[in-house]
């Protein structure tokens, strides 16, 4: 990773080998499946708070671009489709996400899948007091 934040074209080049190689990586991993499930965020919707404030993870303080961001930044630096759907809500109403990521270039059988478990999940309940 560190060729990603040292400039100049040799690492510059390095660092496209390297998304080419975890690209073709993650395309062979969803060879095999339909899509893959997994969550948005390592928690539920947390309140609104400035950007980079830490947020509470059970009761450990996680950097904010990691709680908010682990789960997805590898999906958008390979390129692969995701289509996040509301699962759920926490006790507190709080919204719990589900991202569906699909095979490069499959965003139409990507969207069907989502469709399909909308139907079964049901309609986004917005939380109280919004």
């Amino acid at each position: 990773m560190s060729a990603f934040f040292n400039a100049n074209l040799k690492n510059y080049f390095a660092a496209f080998a390297e998304r080419d190689r975890l690209t073709a990586q993650m395309d062979r991993e969803l060879e095999a499946c339909d899509a893959l499930l997994c969550p948005v965020t390592m928690t539920s919707a947390f309140t609104h708070r400035p950007t980079g404030i830490a947020i509470e993870i059970d009761e450990k303080n996680v950097p904010y671009l990691m709680a908010s961001g682990a789960y997805t930044i590898p999906f958008s630096f390979t390129g692969h489709p995701v289509v996040v759907i509301p699962i759920g809500s926490t006790e507190n109403g709080l919204p719990i996400g589900m991202q569906i990521v699909g095979q490069r270039w499959c965003e139409m059988k990507l969207l069907a899948i989502a469709q399909h478990l909308h139907q079964i999940i049901g309609a986004f309940q917005h939380p109280p007091d919004y």
